[in-house]
């Protein structure tokens, strides 16, 4: 009578064991599948974010390459025949884009070179830095008008038009003429009537008050 109830005491401990391995047994399996399943997706997502690196490396060193290439090969032969155009062709145009004709020009270049130290630099030569200089004061060009026309950099331009700039005003001495003015026995037609003056501004009217009776003096074309 005894054995019977501890019988079935350790059965029922036997069958709730067996009952409690089972289901820790199922969710270790489960875990497992779960963590498959994580280094699956984690090996899919690594793998295309190298495949996007690499493409995306290899389209920067096909624009590298394509810029290099333009570089050397489109923009030196561009350069060196815009800058012929303007300053080797004809008179005409060197005329309408730089105000003064081939000669002048050249002279221009040889008395910076000489007298204000301006040099050709590794990549840029005394005319192509003069030309951009002379391209900005004639017309007013704005920068970014002058790199499109030499195809050069916007800082390129900036930097040799200030070194001309510099040459110009340590030249100012040669380049600046001084005016005399003009005496009380000129006997020249246009100017001796004129004493004491220092020259014309040719083509431009100045505003100017005077009296009623010396208004005729001071008429021009314009008014």
């Amino acid at each position: 009578m005894d054995n019977g109830p501890g019988k079935k005491s350790v059965l029922i401990g036997y069958f709730t064991y067996l009952k409690a391995y089972v289901v820790v047994t199922r969710s270790d399996s489960q875990m497992l599948s779960d963590m498959n399943i994580l280094v699956r997706r984690t090996i899919v997502v690594f793998s295309i974010g190298l495949l996007i690196l690499m493409l995306n490396k290899r389209c920067r060193r096909r624009v590298s390459l394509r810029r290099r290439r333009f570089s050397v090969l489109d923009r030196v032969p561009t350069q060196i025949k815009n800058l012929s155009d303007l300053v080797d062709v004809n008179d005409e145009d060197c005329r309408d884009q730089l105000r003064m004709d081939r000669a002048t020009f050249h002279k221009l270049c040889d008395m910076l070179q000489s007298f204000g130290g301006l040099k050709s630099s590794r990549r840029v030569t005394v005319i192509e830095k003069v030309a951009m200089f002379l391209s900005v004061l004639a017309h007013h060009t704005k920068n970014r008008c002058v790199k499109f026309q030499f195809k050069r950099s916007g800082q390129t331009v900036s930097k040799h038009f200030h070194a001309v700039l510099h040459c110009v005003l340590r030249m100012h001495s040669l380049l600046l003429v001084k005016p005399q003015a003009v005496t009380e026995d000129s006997i020249d037609v246009r100017w001796q009537k004129f004493p004491g003056c220092l020259g014309a501004l040719d083509g431009t009217h100045v505003d100017v008050h005077v009296p009623t009776t010396d208004k005729g003096r001071y008429r021009n074309q314009k008014g």
